[in-house]
């Protein structure tokens, strides 16, 4: 009989699975909870500045962290930060302390969160052979989709049954998971001996600089489209909350949906195929330009949902296979401050639909999107004249 073995990347998935639905679960209770402090849904807004500013201001501090400190050392030290700045965190609320304390704190642990989420991605390539790492990307994009599906879900119930300090202090028990699945991590890609001279690199690397602007064009004009969803809905679909859950499920649906094709597929990680993905995106754009039929708009909001996807794990996989393995942490730290630029996206598209109408926004969209294609043309014109030298 054939026995199963629970490895060191199964036991780091087990530890993503768990921590990652966590995380959602305290963004929920993080959000709630500020709501009912403060009574302004404004400082929800400031919550979530705190929670993702780090990565976009700390990202080449990430990156040197992960490329030159030990891999294992930095996992015990991001854990044991996130473990105490949770504990101050549920203090500050229990005492009510002033907002812009407790904004600080989430910030500061949010820095050693943004660690994480980099570390993570640069470790995937450490446990899996190239041939392997298109479905270990997929899988892991799958984690954090099925996660944002749960996370919201469970903690909805879990601030119905429990006290909210409880709820606030899960964290911990994340960390205490990924500690314990994950005694000791790969230490294969660091080199600190080595001139760690990223800008030098990122200067000879074009096709990944081209990488890092299609996915940030991509995100400011494309992802970006979830933050004014309820708006869409509010205007053109008698603001019905029903609507607004569908639409949601049906993108994230489409996510898992072609998550699960990529797990299967060696054929779909190629800079062509970024292209049949930006392109397949900017036509779910102009659809929903003249679509008013809510079930019409749903599947092409499922389309939206596959196609966005497919672009940014297949833009994950290129720049982790173009990557030099000492630079790695440093250009993955870079290239996902992507992330930020989806509130951005968000302040513009919402500043363009009050100002202008929703007609403008889907134009505007299609614009930036068209930037993305032109970013991916140009990768394929240097990817063939590379074929030409060689």
């Amino acid at each position: 009989m054939m026995k199963l073995k629970f490895n060191s990347y199964h036991r780091f998935i087990s530890s993503q699975c768990i921590a990652r639905t966590i995380d959602w679960v305290d963004i929920i209770a993080l959000n709630w909870i500020t709501l009912q402090l403060t009574g302004s849904a404004i400082y929800i807004a400031y919550i979530n500045f705190a929670r993702l500013m780090p990565q976009l201001a700390f990202a080449f501090i990430i990156g040197k962290l992960i490329d030159t400190v030990s891999s294992t050392k930095l996992m015990y030290i991001i854990h044991i930060f996130n473990m105490l700045l949770t504990v101050s965190v549920v203090c500050a609320f229990w005492q009510k302390w002033n907002i812009y304390i407790i904004l600080f704190i989430i910030m500061v642990r949010s820095f050693f969160q943004a660690i994480d989420t980099i570390q993570r991605n640069a470790l995937i390539q450490s446990f899996v052979s190239p041939d392997r790492l298109h479905k270990a990307i997929s899988l892991n994009a799958l984690i954090l989709n099925l996660a944002r599906l749960i996370g919201p879900f469970l903690g909805g119930l879990l601030l119905a049954q429990l006290n909210s300090n409880v709820v606030l202090s899960l964290p911990i028990l994340g960390s205490l998971m990924v500690i314990l699945l994950n005694q000791t991590l790969p230490e294969v890609h660091h080199q600190k001996k080595a001139k760690h001279k990223i800008w030098s690199y990122l200067r000879s690397q074009p096709v990944i600089i081209l990488l890092m602007l299609s996915s940030m064009f991509s995100m400011l004009f494309g992802f970006s489209y979830t933050i004014i969803l309820p708006s869409i809905v509010d205007e053109q679909f008698d603001s019905r909350t029903m609507i607004y859950s569908l639409f949601t499920a049906m993108i994230a649906a489409g996510s898992i949906i072609i998550l699960l094709i990529f797990m299967h597929s060696k054929d779909m990680n190629s800079i062509k195929s970024l292209k049949l993905w930006t392109v397949i995106f900017i036509i779910t754009i102009v659809l929903l330009m003249f679509i008013k039929n809510i079930y019409l708009y749903a599947a092409v909001l499922l389309l939206m949902g596959f196609a966005s996807q497919a672009f940014r794990t297949t833009n994950r996989i290129l720049v982790q296979q173009h990557v030099e393995a000492k630079y790695r942490g440093s250009v993955l730290s870079i290239s996902m401050m992507d992330k930020g630029f989806i509130p951005l996206g968000g302040i513009l598209l919402s500043f363009i639909f009050e100002q202008f109408n929703i007609q403008i926004v889907y134009i505007t969209m299609i614009s930036g999107l068209l930037l993305t294609l032109i970013c991916v043309m140009l990768m394929i014109n240097k990817e063939n004249q590379y074929e030409q030298n060689s």
